[in-house]
């Protein structure tokens, strides 16, 4: 059986296949639902007040400084995403958020963090760790 491909059944053909290719590439460049967003913010949130309290001895601080100190933990919940990028599907995500708290840069000074989260139908969203830029970047391939 030959098949052969002339004119406008060749052009028809490269059109599908670029639309299905076109439709990959897009799907796995998305933006996140909102729940992955809350997940990362869960995240985010714990790493910021743990740093925050490491420091706090209560028994030494005045009045005036435990309540400057509650007020900057209270900021901390704050977290906005400027922007959020995923790369992947199903489990294996690696996502690229632009963080700020409370409008400032965080307070680990780092802006854009990668994570590597996963999805599934029965429990959602999960931040599985935090990874690197590299790993991102190689979800083109």
């Amino acid at each position: 059986m030959k098949v052969e491909l002339r004119g406008w059944k060749a052009i028809a053909l490269l059109l599908v296949i670029a639309a299905v290719l076109a439709g990959k590439f897009l799907a796995e460049r998305s933006t996140l639902e909102s729940e992955a967003a809350d997940e990362l913010k869960f995240w985010l949130r714990s790493e910021y007040l743990a740093r925050g309290m490491h420091d706090i001895d209560a028994g030494q601080m005045t009045e005036e400084e435990l309540e400057a100190k509650g007020d900057e933990l209270l900021s901390l919940n704050e977290i906005e995403f400027r922007s959020v990028k995923a790369r992947g599907r199903g489990d294996d995500i690696v996502v690229k958020i632009d963080v700020r708290v409370a409008g400032a840069l965080p307070p680990d000074g780092r802006p854009v963090r990668y994570f590597r989260m996963s999805h599934s139908v029965v429990t959602g969203w999960r931040v599985r760790r935090e990874t690197k830029a590299l790993s991102y970047y190689l979800k083109l391939f």
